[in-house]
């Protein structure tokens, strides 16, 4: 149904503070979206928990964009990030990360605390790349979903 908009918040700030991440083969149990709100938490198999991401200040954010084909509407959706310097670590996790089979859940923080999942409904594969000239990584959690992300009102335990 198409109404008026919404009113705005007074104290809107843009950009993301924090994300958490979960391969989703480690998942038991994919929550339920109604409305665009998570109904329940995600449920992890055996002692399996999110992994707790970085990037550097002002780097992350998350966009999707709705698209449509022959089959019906999706989301191109991407969570992208930067992580400064380089090391044999972190080259081992991007590396082990970008495996092509890993699909991945994301939840991201804004910087008003309020939290949305992606990936539950779709794929995001893990990608990077390296820039000697800004010495940092880029990397993006990237792909195609049938919703958009929703809110997820869940504490995050680590």
């Amino acid at each position: 149904m198409i109404k008026n908009f919404p009113k705005r918040p007074i104290l809107n700030p843009g950009g993301l503070g924090s994300f958490y991440f979960v391969p989703k083969h480690e998942i038991e149990k994919i929550p339920r979206v109604h409305r665009g709100l998570a109904q329940q938490q995600v449920v992890f198999k055996n002692s399996s928990f999110w992994y707790t991401g970085y990037a550097s200040s002002d780097s992350l954010d998350f966009g999707e964009k709705y698209q449509t084909s022959d089959n019906g509407g999706y989301f191109d959706t991407n969570i992208d990030g930067a992580f400064p310097g380089d090391s044999s670590e972190i080259q081992d996790l991007f590396k082990s990360m970008g495996n092509f089979t890993v699909r991945y859940v994301i939840v991201f923080v804004d910087l008003l605390g309020k939290q949305r999942i992606a990936g539950l409904d779709g794929d995001l594969f893990f990608t990077y790349s390296y820039s000697a000239k800004e010495k940092r990584y880029s990397y993006s959690f990237e792909g195609k979903c049938l919703e958009s992300a929703p809110i997820y009102p869940y504490t995050i335990n680590l």
